[in-house]
């Protein structure tokens, strides 16, 4: 099985998050629970990486907008499409259907989730879009 980098997971955890419509609350949430599980400095330290590749904005960024129309996706353009390429996962799916597709790949690739908290999110955003 192929390892993705912490990094690389962190982003997909955000790039899951950006298919379920999330509120600054929920980008909030989701950035107190990474750090908490994955902890703080690790956390930081890849989250500094990613928005040195302008893969991620920062809480700061999402926090400066809120109020402002829907919150940043945490996730940039070029994260997603990071991510994307990185699963070769079609850009141009209909959004209903892109955890679908994120989903089978995880299950078909051999790509392995090693952050706990990443790979719990990944899978209860999963099944809470089947649900619906």
């Amino acid at each position: 099985m192929k390892e993705l980098q912490d990094k690389e997971q962190i982003l997909m955890a955000y790039y899951t998050q950006y298919y379920t419509a999330a509120t600054t609350e929920d980008v909030q949430a989701l950035d107190a629970r990474l750090a908490e599980g994955i902890g703080t400095e690790p956390y930081k330290k890849a989250m500094e990486e990613l928005k040195k590749e302008g893969l991620v904005n920062g809480l700061d960024e999402i926090q400066k907008e809120d109020g402002e129309g829907p919150p940043l996706p945490m996730a940039t353009n070029e994260g997603m499409l990071y991510i994307n390429n990185t699963l070769n996962l079609q850009s141009d799916a209909v959004e209903d259907h892109q955890l679908d597709y994120l989903d089978n790949n995880l299950k078909t690739s051999g790509l392995e989730l090693t952050l706990e908290p990443v790979k719990a999110y990944i899978e209860e955003t999963i099944r809470q879009q089947k649900k619906m």
